[in-house]
């Protein structure tokens, strides 16, 4: 327990309404999408940690902490699901939550049946006692087994969005409008979250015999319920777009036995480059490309991937970025900004074009430039 700050714990409360009331609105969020439930549920879970924090601790203050031990409403097996399932649904327009799938929330169950028994009652009370009773031990596994959980589904769902924006660069050209990397932000955050909170409680009990709990308990809920409360409204008001992607099958075996490029294709693709320029269109895609060059989508994209040695995005990119630095090398350069040449170039974003010309010239454009000038 810690010393009642009423102040914090009203931003907590503050926070965390408006959290669960969020997560009321992404369940009833038009079009009704399974995505919607499974970001609902992350939502609601992680509020309920910083309300339960407040609700203990004011309940402690009027000496009627046994009644919190018959509504505790910490949910930690919960989140863990809820995190991967929305990433899998969000990721993988084709995904389908089955009814195996629900072995995953199992543990959530056994939690809450857990929290109603006196193992819990028991254990949760003895965590203050200088000599723990063994069932203390395992309401504190319990809890180190809920964090473990959150860990390694964020890990999984981490995994899952890497595959995803990897899958993107096959089919689209500028993915900014379809990136899931405002997801990625807050499992991180959580993950850091969860880890940093353990491993500071745990160096105050065993190096400083729980002296430092007041200065980090109570502000670190704070944090939660912020970052909880910007997700939840970041996902309410998030488009999902409808995404189409193709993938090649070639394998690495496939690509062995390949000895020689289709000098054809990549003549056929060189001249539609030089003469249409299709990479000037920002919005370019693989759907598109393959109809000026008169081949399926999916055979495109093999086609690519095996004589190029890029991907779509990088491959349009390259184009783009070679279309940059004869612009830089016109005597129009100078009446526009690096930027402009770049938008001109059908780049779309200024952080596509700067990561985009750094990975193919190891040098920034404004570095280019220099160089430039400075052989002329």
């Amino acid at each position: 327990m810690v010393t009642s700050n009423p102040i914090l714990f009203t931003i907590i409360c503050v926070f965390g309404l408006q959290a669960i009331v969020l997560s009321g609105l992404i369940l009833r969020k038009r079009p009704k999408r399974q995505a919607n439930i499974f970001l609902a549920l992350m939502v609601f879970f992680y509020a309920l940690i910083g309300l339960n924090i407040v609700l203990v601790n004011v309940l402690k203050d009027f000496d009627l902490i046994f009644v919190f031990r018959y509504i505790q409403m910490e949910m930690l097996f919960g989140i863990g699901p809820s995190i991967f399932f929305y990433t899998k649904c969000i990721s993988q327009p084709k995904f389908k939550f089955q009814n195996k799938h629900l072995v995953h929330f199992l543990p959530l169950l056994i939690e809450f049946i857990f929290y109603r028994t006196s193992i819990y009652r028991i254990g949760s009370d003895g965590l203050y006692l200088e000599e723990m009773p063994t069932y203390s031990y395992i309401y504190f596994t319990q809890q180190w087994l809920g964090v473990f959980s959150i860990w390694l589904y964020s890990i999984l769902s981490i995994i899952v969005l890497s595959k995803y924006h990897k899958r993107l660069k096959s089919y689209y050209s500028k993915i900014e409008n379809l990136s899931l990397k405002w997801l990625q932000t807050p499992i991180i955050i959580y993950v850091s979250y969860h880890f940093l909170w353990r491993l500071i409680t745990e160096i105050d009990r065993f190096a400083f015999d729980k002296t430092l709990r007041e200065y980090y308990f109570i502000p670190n809920f704070v944090i939660l319920a912020a970052v909880t409360c910007w997700i939840g409204f970041k996902g309410y008001i998030q488009k999902e777009q409808e995404i189409t992607y193709y993938t090649s099958n070639t394998n690495n075996s496939e690509k062995l036995i390949i000895k020689e490029k289709d000098k054809e294709f990549l003549s056929m693709l060189q001249n539609l480059m030089e003469t249409k320029k299709p990479f000037l269109n920002p919005d370019l895609n693989l759907t598109m490309l393959s109809e000026m060059i008169e081949l399926k989508p999916k055979q495109l994209s093999t086609k690519i991937n095996q004589n190029c040695e890029k991907n779509f995005y990088d491959l349009i990119n390259s184009y783009r970025v070679e279309a940059f630095k004869e612009r830089l090398q016109s005597e129009n350069q100078s009446k526009m900004s690096l930027l402009g040449h770049a938008l001109e170039c059908g780049f779309y974003s200024k952080s596509t074009f700067n990561s985009a010309f750094k990975k193919m010239t190891q040098q920034t454009p404004s570095e280019y430039l220099k160089s430039l000038k400075k052989e002329s």
